[in-house]
């Protein structure tokens, strides 16, 4: 406020600030008016960044933006903020990186820090916008030119964590919301204030409970921490069923990871999920041969590791309350004054993900599974035969000896707190695409049958002939692709495209893979199949080529990839040979992996192509003069050719499959892709299930 007093013209010294009073005395005859290029106006609507380190790792998809009030500058590039929805004692919050909200007309909130916030409802049941109103748009006649002021005691205050629903400040609206929704606090203190305070205590004490019994801390001097203690926050959750009915009241406590400091307290985080190629691989296999598959999940799970790095964190919120409630948790020598050192992992550790699955394979090779190199979250028991493939806690079980597998999911019962879902139905979750279709507001959009136009723009283009994006359109555009390649200034073109790819997904969204379909019998060798393709110069702007290929186990599209040459290629035979070589790593990885599981192999692979140029050049170094300058990784398919593990075959370009994973196609071509590859619709209810068929199909179909 010194400063803005200082920059603020007064009658008292003929109209002059203050600091320009004092310089024109001190440097005469030169201009000395304030800079006020950084000034803000004070009560201006902003989004503060949220540093990498702050996000919750959980939420991949979380907001990069939290919304506050802008209050005062603080030395020529700090601006200090009050966030609304942080908890008492952290409302202050004082950033270089601040996005401001000034003018009538400009969009309030970025779209990123809305996302997954669900609208306020009315006392009748109706939604309202879940944009802020501002004081200057109750008014009759706003002027254009000044901010909107925001009246702090009625402003409505958006909530930026991930999945919580929007409240308002306003004092008279909370019983209505709380009667008809249940609202996830984000402390504890509003927690036990609240209207399900005794749901939310019971939940609070079952999970210290539970971290007591599992020893996941010691009691110790805070003069005995080695590193400083970290703090650590309970989240809650209303858990529901399948029917969307309430099911529980959750409450985890947390460690706030972003303040672990690496060679302290942390060292390795990296823990690897079941790649996807893998899982269709070995669902493929279950239904060609018709397996059981059951299903698992580990409740808790990242608090079975158990740690190797000295961590300390501050005592837990509400434990004091706890054991003055259960006096017979209460260790000997307990004080207010002590802290806890960590055990066991907890939620929110850097660590804790890698710590969960080194113990959960000495937990699987005590049973006689070994973990596979190829993968490794997937484990090959030999002697039974029997695979396990695991996504963090959730397990897929497999096999022909069901006698085997239910043995394994008693054992697996009596080491961790296991929940049986029984045979496997659906993995990893479903329902993605009508969710996004939802948040954008096209869930009845009229759909195409197409994902892209022929011809269109496929490529990031600064300007096109100066028809750049509006700040509006840049915000939209970056919050629909999402985790796809973000353009900073994209074109209008670059809108309607991701909206037809919306549109399609509106089309297709009943659409599954199918895995399966052909009886194989035990021991009987299996077919790959492989295809690679590539177009060439298509990007138009950088001359780069698109290539793309795909992999069939009987029949069963397992994976794929498509993507942009890192470099131009100067001919079509470079190209498609540069594809062919992509595609040939794909398939030493896939005879790795069956090599591992003991699953015999029909050999030489075929991979087709549809360039005699590249096929010769697969074969036999020639074309010396126009190839010489290919990088020698991408000669790696003549090893495999040579070794007989890859034999490179000709195909015409109507039956290349792969065809379309390098360019747009019409709505014919493009039936027929979907055809070859297996993708067809299914009823919605089993959108994005697991689903396979042991009968056999006409092989003489694509």
């Amino acid at each position: 406020m010194v400063r803005k007093t200082n920059v603020t013209a007064t009658r008292a010294i003929d109209g002059l600030t203050p600091m320009e009073s004092f310089l024109n005395e001190a440097f005469p005859g030169q201009d000395n008016k304030p800079d006020l290029s950084g000034e803000r106006i004070c009560g201006s609507q902003v989004t503060i960044h949220i540093p990498q380190e702050r996000r919750l790792r959980s939420h991949k998809f979380g907001p990069r933006g939290e919304t506050g009030i802008y209050l005062c500058m603080e030395g020529s590039q700090i601006y200090t903020c009050w966030v609304p929805s942080r908890r008492k004692g952290h409302q202050i919050v004082r950033s270089a990186n601040v996005k401001f909200y000034e003018k009538v007309g400009e969009k309030e909130l970025l779209t990123e820090t809305e996302h997954d916030v669900e609208p306020e409802i009315r006392k009748n049941g109706a939604p309202i916008s879940s944009r802020p109103q501002s004081v200057t748009e109750q008014t009759k006649t706003p002027s254009p030119q000044r901010s909107e002021v925001i009246n702090l005691q009625h402003a409505e205050v958006h909530n930026p964590q991930h999945g919580q629903t929007t409240t308002s400040m306003t004092s008279a609206m909370l019983p209505d919301l709380r009667k008809e929704v249940i609202t996830e606090p984000k402390t504890m203190t509003e927690a036990l204030q609240g209207p399900q305070r005794e749901h939310w205590l019971r939940a609070i004490h079952s999970e210290l409970r539970s971290l007591l019994t599992k020893g996941t801390w010691r009691m110790l001097d805070r003069n005995q921490a080695h590193n400083r203690p970290l703090t650590v926050k309970w989240v809650f959750k209303v858990k529901k069923n399948e029917d969307g009915n309430l099911d529980k009241f959750k409450a985890r406590l947390v460690v706030r990871g972003f303040e672990q400091q690496f060679g302290f307290d942390y060292n390795q985080t990296f823990a690897s999920v079941a790649k996807a190629a893998t899982w269709r691989i070995l669902l493929t296999v279950a239904a060609c041969l018709d397996w059981e598959i059951e299903q698992m999940d580990v409740s808790t799970a990242f608090l079975e590791g158990d740690l190797e790095e000295e961590v300390f964190i501050e005592m837990p919120e509400g434990l004091v309350e706890y054991f003055d409630q259960h006096p017979e948790d209460r260790p000997a020598g307990f004080s207010t004054e002590k802290i806890c050192k960590l055990i066991k992992s907890l939620y929110g550790l850097k660590q804790a993900p890698r710590q969960w699955q080194k113990k959960l394979k000495e937990a699987l090779e005590s049973l006689g599974f070994r973990q596979v190199t190829s993968d490794t979250a997937v484990y090959h028991n030999p002697t039974t035969g029997v695979i396990i493939i695991t996504y963090v806690d959730d397990f897929l079980i497999m096999g022909s000896n069901k006698e085997a597998i239910q043995g394994y999911k008693a054992r697996l019962g009596e080491i961790f707190i296991m929940t049986d879902l029984g045979p496997a139905s659906h993995f990893l979750g479903d329902a993605y695409f009508t969710r996004i279709l939802k948040k954008f507001g096209l869930e009845d959009c009229r759909p195409v049958k197409t994902p892209m136009e022929r011809n269109s723009l496929s490529t990031l283009q600064p300007r096109d002939n100066g028809d750049s994006a509006s700040p509006e359109e840049r915000e939209d555009y970056s919050s629909k692709t999402g985790s796809l390649i973000y353009m900073s200034n994209p074109s209008p073109a670059h809108s309607r495209l991701i909206k037809r790819g919306l549109r399609y997904l509106q089309q297709t969204r009943d659409h599954g893979l199918v895995l399966g379909g052909v009886k194989k019998d035990p021991g009987s060798a299996w077919n790959i199949t492989a295809w690679a393709d590539s177009d060439w110069k298509g990007d138009t702007v950088t001359g780069r080529s698109t290539f793309g290929w795909l992999v069939q186990l009987e029949g069963s599209t397992v994976s794929w990839r498509a993507k942009r040459h890192e470099t131009v290629a100067l001919s079509t035979t470079e190209a498609e040979y540069t594809a062919l070589s992509q595609c040939a790593r794909e398939l030493a990885w896939t005879r790795n992996l069956f090599s591992e599981l003991l699953l015999p192999l029909h050999m030489p692979i075929p991979l087709n192509g549809d360039n005699q140029g590249s096929l010769k050049l697969c074969r036999n170094p020639e074309l010396h003069q126009r190839t010489k300058h290919i990088p020698l990784t991408e000669h790696h398919i003549r090893e495999e050719v040579e070794a007989g593990n890859i034999d490179v075959q000709y195909v015409s370009t109507h039956e290349q499959v792969a065809d379309g994973l390098t360019k747009p196609l019409n709505a014919v071509s493009h039936g027929q892709f979907l055809e070859a590859i297996r993708v067809s619709a299914c009823p919605i209810e089993e959108a994005g299930r697991i689903i396979w068929s042991t009968e056999v199909h006409d092989d003489s179909v694509p």
